[in-house]
């Protein structure tokens, strides 16, 4: 086989491997997409199913409420209950995860049970005896409606979580077709070169007068440094990372790590077992006072801690000649994301695309050292139950 015909199949390879990686990661694109779509349209049932089990409460209660009709409500509560019961359907149909269909099956026992207690009440309000047919209402069938309405809310959570860690999963899926290919034809390149200064003709020796060597008194030139140093630190410090067995390595590992995303400060934190809060557990660049005043963020604040760690995705603040800037990164795991890593940028790195991208590989790896053991994370399971 010759050169060229070598050459020729390098090229295809070539154009194989990046047409395959463009499918791929269209596809994945596609399914992201697909995700997110999906994630509004589940809100969007959740919500239409809370607001179908308050109107039914209050058209009951108004069973026993003075100057009220009660052929009227009772009438109108019974129109309700089949639109209740696909609102029901159609939210469950949404619904994947194992804890959010559990949580699923417990709010539609209590709105069943619910429907079974409603006859009652309207059997206790045709005989005219309306103490009863109250006490049953803002008794069993109050627990029945807010029981309903927490497990929705419960289930609607636990599937936003599952489909929040898809999402990162099928991102990370995203960067390892795209390295893969980006090596690929790297490599490929790379032998293209070589083929081409090998098929270079030979130029005519020439016999030249022999002369006695130049001795140089200096060192050898050194080798050409890596094209990607901060690459290469980023290797070193998550191998490092990955042997901690003492929290005293840390403070010199996260100022390393500092210097590598051209960070004055770090800061990782952690979410409480009840997911309410994230605190400051790990610091670099902040005085112990400072990271005091910083206090705990909640879940649900309105900041881009928060919002990474809702969204399990990176998250940016934009720096002027006055501040800096940060990236915010989500530490995920198996159960989730846990927390965030939150970096204070300087000179605007921030919109480094690359820099994002080393803050994303210490998250992983710090991710792995924060994590909660599996007797917290059992606590923890316990307690959303």
């Amino acid at each position: 086989m010759n050169s060229r015909t070598i050459r020729i199949l390098l090229v295809g390879i070539g154009v194989v491997i990046g047409n395959a990686a463009a499918y791929f990661l269209n596809d994945i694109d596609t399914k992201i997409n697909a995700q997110r779509t999906a994630v509004e349209t589940l809100r969007d049932r959740a919500k239409t199913l809370s607001i179908s089990i308050a109107d039914v409460r209050a058209g009951q209660v108004a069973y026993v409420a003075r100057g009220q009709g009660e052929a009227f409500w009772m009438a109108h509560v019974e129109s309700l209950l089949p639109a209740l019961q696909k609102h029901t359907t159609e939210f469950g149909s949404w619904l994947t995860a194992p804890g959010a269909l559990t949580a699923f099956e417990a709010a539609a026992g209590a709105l069943e049970n619910f429907r079974t207690l409603d006859g009652r009440v309207k059997e206790f309000v045709a005989n005219g005896n309306a103490l009863l047919a109250a006490d049953v209402i803002f008794s069993d069938g109050l627990e029945s409606t807010a029981t309903a309405s927490t497990q929705v809310t419960a289930a609607l959570n636990a599937e936003l979580q599952a489909r929040a860690g898809r999402l990162a999963e099928m991102r990370g899926n995203q960067l390892t077709i795209l390295g893969g290919a980006a090596g690929g034809i790297l490599l490929l390149m790379l032998g293209l070169a070589f083929m081409e200064s090998s098929q270079k003709p030979a130029e005519p020796q020439v016999i030249a007068p022999v002369i006695e060597p130049v001795r140089f008194e200096a060192p050898l030139p050194k080798a050409k440094p890596a094209i990607t140093p901060k690459l290469v630190i980023t290797a070193q410090l998550c191998r490092e990372l990955a042997r901690v067995v003492d929290t005293d390595e840390l403070p010199e590992l996260m100022a390393r790590a500092a210097r590598v995303l051209n960070a004055s400060g770090i800061i990782v934190w952690v979410v409480d077992p009840l997911r309410r809060d994230l605190s400051p557990v790990i610091s670099h660049g902040y005085s112990d006072q400072t990271v005091t005043r910083m206090g705990r963020i909640h879940s649900d604040a309105n900041n881009a801690a928060a919002a990474a760690y809702r969204s399990a995705e990176v998250r940016t603040v934009g720096g002027n000649g006055a501040t800096n800037g940060a990236v915010i990164v989500p530490l995920m795991t198996p159960e989730g994301c846990i927390g965030v890593l939150s970096a204070e940028m300087k000179g605007g790195s921030e919109k480094d695309e690359s820099s994002q991208a080393l803050a994303t590989i210490f998250a992983a790896q710090l991710a792995t050292l924060v994590s909660p053991p599996p007797a917290a994370v059992s606590i923890r399971a316990a307690a959303q139950a």
